[in-house]
């Protein structure tokens, strides 16, 4: 079973976008949705002056020779293009410090995030991305299984901090050795040289990311699958909802189009 699906269906919360939107561009969006809740400007035009916040989650967003890339950066690229604004720049931060920031600071997009029920009403959405599957992995010459994280006892485990899986193991802290990291490369270091016993991390991005490291992607094995979730572009709560359906109705479009299939297939073939 694929990690990824891109055509999945959306939480029944998400708005979905008019039918009579589709065709219009971003100018037209600016001459028709509402724009009193955005200051009077345009919607397209406030999130030119948004800031848009990532982390290090190859290949979804990462840099590369100083220049952010990945799935979720390029589609935003053209979403941007679609809206008919300025590219705009892309911070790259450890996930935590990047949802500190969305929580308390106006103006802030925040992406990838997995819309989980725990987040629902802290956040605004747009998406989704894609969809992902947050499991635990393992080295196959360790013969790790597990039946139920009960089964995690004794065992260390390596996640991001504040990252969707350090959340959903938080609880086993007292079971296992539960042992965030700013950044995935720490992780890879203390399980190829017998520090950890497993990975928290996205099954797909899993095998890109231990490939570019020089490892085979094949020695590697899901021993258990956490979440299955969509993940999102996420704005800050107290964003104006002509803001965010503009940029939804933008994303929508650039998703019916081909390019998006090929968006997708050349960073995870």
């Amino acid at each position: 079973m694929s990690a990824l699906y891109p055509d999945s269906t959306a939480p029944a919360e998400v708005r979905t976008t008019p039918p009579w939107i589709g065709p219009l561009s971003g100018l037209l969006l600016c001459l028709l949705l509402p724009a009193a809740a955005s200051g009077g400007r345009c919607p397209a035009d406030r999130l030119a002056e948004y800031a848009w916040l990532t982390e290090e989650y190859y290949p979804f967003n990462y840099q590369e020779n100083g220049v952010m890339r990945g799935i979720s950066v390029d589609l935003l690229r053209m979403v941007w293009t679609e809206l008919g604004i300025p590219g705009q720049r892309v911070e790259s931060m450890p996930w935590a410090r990047a949802y500190e920031r969305l929580q308390h600071e106006p103006d802030i997009v925040l992406f990838s995030m997995a819309r989980t029920p725990e987040r629902e009403h802290a956040f605004r959405w747009a998406g989704p991305i894609a969809s992902v599957r947050f499991a635990l992995i393992a080295r196959k010459d360790r013969h790790i299984r597990l039946d139920s994280l009960d089964d995690l006892k004794g065992l260390s485990v390596g996640t991001l901090r504040g990252d969707v899986s350090d959340t959903l193991l938080a609880g086993y802290q007292g079971l296992a050795s539960i042992q965030p990291v700013a950044r995935m490369s720490q992780n890879i270091d203390k399980l190829m040289t017998g520090r950890l016993d497993l990975v928290a991390y996205e099954e797909a991005c899993w095998r890109k990311i231990s490939a570019r490291e020089g490892l085979a992607p094949d020695s590697f094995e899901t021993v258990y699958v956490l979440r299955e979730t969509p993940v999102y572009y996420a704005f800050h709560p107290d964003t104006p909802a002509e803001v965010v359906d503009a940029f939804q109705a933008a994303l929508d479009r650039v998703k019916a189009r081909p390019g998006y299939r090929e968006l997708l297939d050349a960073y995870l073939r």
